[in-house]
């Protein structure tokens, strides 16, 4: 089974701004339906797939994989289609450019503003997750800096 991380994904694709489809441009009203699919698709794959997990490690080897069957689905078809209309891919360079951009945003934005929201409501231990993931994506983000360092020197 394969496994991804869908987090990233879900901010990279709420960051895009620009698709094509066979040199026709989008509706917003279409590009925000295929946005908000793709939102879906994603969280059902990774949700499905703990689920699956946990079926697995209660013995219930027979729910497992019809929840790893749909959560296949779900990546495989339905949200590879809707990235595909929706003009996702770009070059590597582009890509990488943009996964790059998303953990920035993660990291100096999203979790921060999280972390100082929960703290302020009190959930201590939620604060502190939230501020351990920004470092993590601050990490994701060095990591494309030097695979797009090293695309450059090649």
């Amino acid at each position: 089974m394969r496994k991804i991380l869908i987090v990233p994904v879900l901010t990279l694709v709420s960051s895009i701004s620009t698709a094509a489809l066979c040199g026709e441009t989008l509706s917003n009203s279409t590009r925000q339906d295929l946005l908000a699919a793709m939102k879906n698709e994603a969280f059902s794959y990774v949700k499905y797939t703990i689920y699956a997990e946990q079926a697995r490690k209660n013995g219930n080897e027979t729910l497992a994989g019809v929840l790893e069957h749909t959560a296949a689905d779900e990546y495989e078809k339905h949200f590879k289609e809707h990235a595909r209309l929706y003009g996702l891919l770009k070059s590597d360079h582009e890509n990488l450019v943009n996964a790059m951009s998303t953990e920035f945003v993660e990291s100096t934005q999203m979790y921060q503003d999280m972390a100082k929201r929960a703290e302020a409501a009190g959930d201590a231990s939620v604060a502190k997750h939230f501020a351990d993931l920004a470092r993590d994506e601050l990490d994701h983000r060095d990591a494309f800096k030097g695979a797009l360092s090293k695309r450059a020197a090649q």
